[in-house]
């Protein structure tokens, strides 16, 4: 019986807690299904995320859920997730979220395999402000691209707190459902100990993402970025291992620090490249006109 709660999903037309009427399935986790709803009250159109039937008994899958609600309510940045709703509903946890008319920076990266230069520092750059903004609440620790969506008018959102870093009653808490960050992008130090890292490590998935996203692949060991993409400059080796150094003492030491120093790489291989708009692109690209 309990497995058959755990299948259970909400069909298109079923109306959630009075209010949010079923639409579309947007996709599926490890801990609960992500639905597309229109808000009666509102008329708008928002996401549902609910959590599944097996955890509802689970305090600390419970108390992740709470946790991102509650941390996610407190934040206001445009480069952040917006929750607006939050109850239980007939034996089911969910809560209403703002509807991102975009791709996950994971799918984008799948369709384009290589990323310009300049697209890749633009949407970096609205990344690592958005952190410098969360980390006055917490540290994310589950940064990689699925947790990332590019919008349709440029703009980008950070998703999935619910990892989040927090000084609470449950900052000792193992994680349900998921591992504590995804194995690839996690920082050696969140590795050893994820309770006591701080927000550097969140800057160590900043720099795979950008090999990743102008190469198409993560980074082998002491592979450079350059050795795939010679039209690119030679200083973003350097900045890569800078970002992704084992030490947290060597890296950046804050989102804007990571921020400010891509930017001004970029704009110093603009100014010698003497095309700001071609600056950096992939061959393939160049003649495919995307």
């Amino acid at each position: 019986m309990e497995s058959a709660k755990a299948d259970m999903t909400l069909s298109p037309g079923v109306v959630v807690a009075d209010r949010y009427e079923v639409l579309d399935t947007i996709g599926k986790g490890g801990m609960g299904e992500v639905y597309l709803a229109k808000d009666r009250q509102t008329g708008n159109q928002v996401a549902l995320k609910t959590l599944r039937a097996r955890y509802l008994t689970n305090k600390q899958a419970i108390a992740r859920f709470v946790r991102e609600v509650n941390l996610v309510r407190q934040m206001n940045h445009p480069g952040i997730i917006k929750i607006y709703d939050a109850q239980k509903w007939e034996n089911t946890l969910f809560y209403a979220m703002e509807y991102l008319d975009g791709k996950s920076l994971r799918l984008w990266i799948r369709q384009k395999g290589q990323l310009d230069l300049a697209s890749t520092v633009r949407v970096l750059c609205l990344v690592a402000a958005a952190l410098e903004y969360a980390h006055k609440f917490t540290i994310h620790r589950d940064l990689s691209p699925e947790n990332i969506m590019v919008m349709r008018d440029g703009s980008i959102r950070l998703l999935d707190f619910g990892l989040a870093k927090l000084d609470d009653q449950f900052k000792g808490l193992t994680m349900v459902g998921a591992n504590l960050g995804k194995l690839r992008y996690m920082a050696p130090e969140q590795e050893l100990n994820a309770a006591e890292v701080d927000h550097r490590a969140d800057l160590y998935p900043l720099g795979l993402m950008l090999f990743e996203m102008l190469t198409g692949k993560l980074p082998a060991p002491g592979e450079k970025l350059t050795s795939i993409r010679p039209d690119l400059p030679a200083e973003l080796d350097d900045f890569i291992a800078k970002a992704t150094a084992r030490d947290p003492n060597e890296r950046f030491q804050s989102a804007q620090e990571f921020r400010d120093e891509l930017l001004a790489l970029y704009k110093r291989h603009v100014a010698r490249s003497g095309d700001p708009k071609g600056a950096g692109r992939p061959a393939a690209s160049r003649s495919a006109g995307n």
